[in-house]
C-alpha cells in the first residue's frame, strides 16, 4: 500500500473549506495540520469508497517565492507521508474511527531536508493518531 492515489488526495472545495471551517488542529513544526471526520452525510457506499485519510499539502507562496522550491516542498511533503501513512492507516481502521480530512501546510522558512522531515512527519502521524483516538473515546463516552 506504499502508493499515493488520485482518491487520497483532498480535492474537494466543499470538503476543503469544512475542513478549514470546523477542523481541529495543531502545530507540530514545520507542519500546521488541521484534520476533521469526512462528511457523515455521505452514503454508507460512498463512504466504505473512501479512502481512511483524504489529505491537503499546501506550500505558502509567501514563504517560497519560487514554484520549484514549492513543489520540491510539496514533493518532500507526499513522498515522506505516503511512507508513513500505512501506519495512520492501520490505527484508524482498528480504532473504527470515520476516514478523515487531512491539510498538511508546510510553515517553515527553509527548504527541508528528506530525512530532517521524515521524522517530523512520523512524529505528526504519532500525535495524529493520539488525537483521533482521543476523540473518538471522547465520542463514545457520550
Amino acid at each position: 500500500m506504499n502508493t499515493f492515489n488520485k482518491s487520497e488526495r483532498l480535492n474537494s472545495q466543499r470538503e476543503i473549506e469544512r475542513l478549514f471551517r470546523e477542523g481541529r488542529g495543531f502545530v507540530c513544526f514545520p507542519f500546521s495540520v488541521k484534520w476533521t471526520p469526512a462528511n457523515s452525510s455521505l452514503s454508507l457506499r460512498d463512504s466504505k469508497s473512501l479512502p481512511p485519510v483524504q489529505i491537503l499539502i499546501s506550500v505558502s507562496k509567501r514563504r517560497f517565492k519560487h514554484a520549484v522550491d514549492r513543489n520540491r516542498a510539496k514533493r518532500l511533503t507526499r513522498e515522506c507521508y505516503r511512507l508513513n501513512k500505512q501506519h495512520l492507516y492501520d490505527e484508524l481502521l482498528s480504532a473504527g474511527a470515520p476516514p478523515l480530512l487531512l491539510s498538511l501546510s508546510y510553515v517553515d522558512n527553509e527548504l527541508p531536508e528528506f530525512h530532517q522531515l521524515m521524522t517530523k512527519v512520523e512524529k505528526l502521524v504519532e500525535r495524529l493518531i493520539k488525537e483521533v483516538s482521543h476523540e473518538k473515546a471522547a465520542e463514545d463516552c457520550q
